[in-house]
């Protein structure tokens, strides 16, 4: 947190709100059985996208206690609904051990076995780098182990900014040397209004440009999620906010930008104004618009543009009008794109769908 009180002068009502759908939501959460907190929220294999090439990617999700910023009096971001994953309740570094173990152990055979290379992700719905959340003592075991693999050439962890300290990345370098790092951070749009007052993110863009200061100082490579279409946000109004955003990324030299489009999760102010139909997930043509408005091919040499939205072609992700062809169409292109780092993907005619008459009538009002 930035004890920045100005933060929160212009959103009050919504923080309110926010806390008020939480508290409902957790007296609702399923109870973890204590079994439970030796296994991972989720664990698996997929082809990816790596800095020079299409491999595959191995993740984790840790099942920690929770994101310090979602279980603050603040009251988390609008949109996310991973609290309910979480324990919310303190998890033994034995437990967070066996989270991991158990996920490591059932792939790491078909790792080795596998042709391609690897990157391996790390999550914990939460701040890898916080203390409170990944103990260092967890942090440097899977470091360690992480480390030895031949076969995984990236590594990536995610945390909130106020934890990328000199101490954290000092600590991440002792293990590795030769594999390329990211730390992904959640920056949502360089527009501080839109992040603190629509996401209740709690951060500023200038603690952004000290945390990627520092990264590069650390020669640690920068991970900057985007958020498509923030809830207050009509599709051109979103369409606007990412291109500005990734145009001041890419004049920042971060080494990945990764689109998320806002998908709805069970316990948010966004499912909340989505259930009074106040809020639509962001259509694939402001996701293609964005990305051609703001990215030139002669940037994709030094910046590695991703986006694999979850929910995609589904009513609570990203979607045109839910026609299977249409739907599947879209993905495959932005696939396509994400794999290739090749523009001219987004340019292939693929099924042609009269709901884009739709969108350009509505995306200003809704």
């Amino acid at each position: 947190m930035n004890g920045n009180n100005s933060l929160y002068e212009d959103n009050k009502v919504i923080l309110e709100k926010i806390n008020t759908i939480r508290l409902k939501a957790l007296k609702h959460r399923k109870k973890y059985r204590l079994e439970e907190a030796n296994r991972p929220v989720s664990h698996w294999i997929k082809e990816d996208r790596l800095r020079d090439e299409i491999g595959k990617e191995f993740t984790i999700i840790l099942r920690s206690k929770g994101c310090s910023w979602g279980l603050s009096e603040k009251g988390g971001c609008s949109m996310c609904g991973y609290y309910l994953d979480a324990m919310n309740e303190d998890v033994s570094t034995t437990q967070l051990k066996n989270q991991f173990d158990f996920a490591y152990n059932k792939k790491i055979n078909e790792i080795i076995n596998d042709p391609h290379n690897f990157i391996f992700k790390i999550y914990n719905s939460g701040s890898f780098l916080d203390d409170n959340e990944i103990p260092q003592e967890v942090r440097t075991y899977i470091y360690d182990k992480i480390s030895k693999l031949e076969k995984i050439k990236e590594f990536v962890i995610e945390s909130r900014l106020e934890y990328i300290k000199t101490e954290k990345l000092e600590e991440i370098r002792e293990f590795f040397d030769k594999k390329y790092l990211e730390i992904a951070i959640g920056l949502e749009t360089t527009d501080d209004y839109i992040r603190n007052n629509y996401i209740n993110k709690g951060v500023l863009f200038e603690s952004f440009i000290g945390a990627l200061n520092l990264l590069k100082e650390y020669k640690i490579g920068v991970r900057v999620y985007l958020l498509l279409k923030p809830p207050f946000l009509n599709e051109q109004g979103a369409i606007d906010d990412c291109s500005n955003s990734i145009k001041k990324l890419i004049e920042l030299n971060v080494n990945s930008i990764s689109i998320n489009p806002l998908n709805i999760q069970k316990g948010t102010l966004a499912e909340h104004l989505w259930f009074q139909n106040r809020y639509r997930p962001p259509w694939f043509y402001s996701l293609f618009k964005c990305l051609k408005k703001s990215i030139r091919q002669e940037n994709l040499k030094s910046i590695r543009i991703l986006s694999d939205p979850s929910g995609a072609g589904t009513k609570r992700g990203i979607h045109n009008c839910l026609k299977k062809e249409c739907e599947s169409s879209a993905r495959k292109r932005l696939q396509k794109f994400v794999f290739t780092q090749d523009l001219r993907e987004l340019e292939q005619l693929g099924y042609e769908c009269e709901c884009k008459k739709k969108y350009q009538f509505t995306k200003d009002y809704f």
